[in-house]
């Protein structure tokens, strides 16, 4: 069996587009990487598509693919952000995460103004908490609803009496867009199932509204010139999720390095060990500091580690090219150490993409471009003419063009634990090749 660990880094919202500040280069393509670049030439690159050309993916999504699974096992993003934050969700419930938001009614159509965790204000913070409990338990249509905060002025809430997920996010994901109803969605199979739960969280949030807005603490905001909290936006319905963990869907040992409880929850949900580091603000101190924690998991026998870094995206967020330049740059200066093991050793497989892309200028939130991609180090990696690191140069690099359902079976044949296609010593369709099987008994 392979002993050739996986390092899989994942620069969240690495790919960009043609930025006009930028002379037409992305920001990858503008930023100064010197060891990307040179693990571009130790290897091979190419362009990843996590699931379809000209789809944006949400990073949970992409990672979900990333580590192996189909779509149809995908439990919805709010099960991570649930689990992540230390919270169970119960057998027959759906689970969806709520933020606490100052809205403006016009016209009886509620617009978002802000959400309070874009604001990180403490204050505001231990205010929601209060907010959470006085809309914490409400039932109609049959349904049962529970809110529990889970701070930075959001919170889970859960439906029991066997609500649907088949419903639509309510939360616009942008200020000063009006809110959405929620509506059961096209495609359930039991639409009369998530109908009824469409419109009993309806109910809930227009309840949840008068609740808020006539709380006597938004009475305290208001009279010290604070603008009220007074709605509820929630997103991405989810349920339990039943998931194969990620040692017996892949063959191999996995850890997960990342502060955020989306990630935490994303590993713990796949079977993953969650590693959490102390946060820095030095986005190379921080991302260094990752790396070293790898290293340390790869001693104690750990065969996948997947390390992550927010910077990117945050910055693109921002509309900011130059920000997303400097994260880049950031990261890269922290990866002189993995350089110089691959260039001396060659002892461990070192995968860098990105979950998505993440346009920092325009109107999109992500964008559906491909993702560079690349792998080096061990004896197996064939490598390309490819020698700088980015969106332009990798679509001439020998990985070619690659899905997302692609990446874990590329990862196994390359460090030499991949299944012979047709040959099967297990019941469960797995890629990996099992070196131990049940063992034929005769009778002595």
């Amino acid at each position: 069996m392979s002993s050739l660990p996986i390092l899989f880094i994942i620069l969240d919202g690495l790919a960009d587009r043609p930025q006009p500040g930028l002379n037409g280069k992305t920001p990858l393509e503008a930023a100064h990487t010197p060891h990307l670049d040179q693990l571009a030439a130790l290897g091979a690159t190419g362009l990843l598509t996590p699931l379809a050309p000209g789809i944006p993916l949400e990073s949970e999504t992409a990672h979900f693919i990333l580590f192996g699974y189909g779509l149809e096992t995908f439990p919805g993003r709010a099960a991570f952000e649930a689990i992540g934050r230390g919270f169970e969700v119960p057998p027959e419930s759906v689970v969806l995460l709520a933020s606490f938001a100052q809205t403006t009614v016009i016209d009886g159509k509620v617009r978002r103004d802000a959400l309070l965790w874009e604001k990180r204000q403490a204050r505001d913070e231990a205010e929601c908490a209060r907010l959470c409990a006085a809309i914490a338990a409400y039932e109609t249509h049959g349904l049962q609803f529970g809110l529990a905060s889970c701070g930075r002025c959001e919170a889970i809430l859960t439906l029991r009496g066997h609500p649907s997920r088949d419903i639509t996010d309510v939360d616009p994901f942008y200020n000063n867009a009006y809110v959405a109803q929620a509506q059961p969605l096209a495609e359930s199979p039991h639409p009369q199932h998530a109908a009824r739960t469409a419109d009993a969280l309806n109910a809930y949030l227009g309840w949840a509204h008068c609740q808020l807005s006539q709380h006597p603490l938004n009475w305290e905001r208001q009279a010290r010139g604070s603008a009220s909290i007074n709605f509820l936006l929630t997103k991405w319905a989810a349920a339990r999720p039943d998931i194969v963990p990620f040692q017996e869907q892949n063959g191999l040992r996995a850890a997960s390095i990342e502060n955020s409880p989306l990630y935490v929850g994303i590993a713990r949900v796949c079977g993953m060990t969650p590693v959490t580091t102390p946060r820095v603000a030095d986005t190379t101190a921080d991302f260094r500091q990752k790396l070293r924690t790898a290293n340390s998991l790869f001693a104690q026998g750990y065969e996948f580690v997947h390390v992550h870094s927010k910077a990117p995206d945050v910055a693109a967020h921002h509309k900011d090219p130059l920000g997303k330049i400097q994260a880049l740059e950031a990261l890269d200066a922290a990866l002189g150490p993995v350089v110089e093991r691959m260039t001396n050793h060659a002892d461990l497989l070192v995968v860098v993409t990105g979950d998505h892309a993440t346009p920092s200028s325009g109107p999109l939130i992500h964008s559906g471009e491909a993702v560079p991609m690349l792998l080096a180090g061990g004896p197996n990696v064939l490598s390309d003419p490819v020698s700088t690191f980015h969106e332009r140069a990798v679509i001439r690099g020998g990985l070619g063009h690659i899905r997302g359902a692609d990446v874990m079976p590329l990862l196994l044949n390359t460090t030499d634990r991949i299944r012979l296609y047709g040959v099967r010593h297990q019941a469960e369709a797995r890629p990996y090749w099992q070196w131990r099987p049940e063992p034929f008994r005769v009778k002595e």
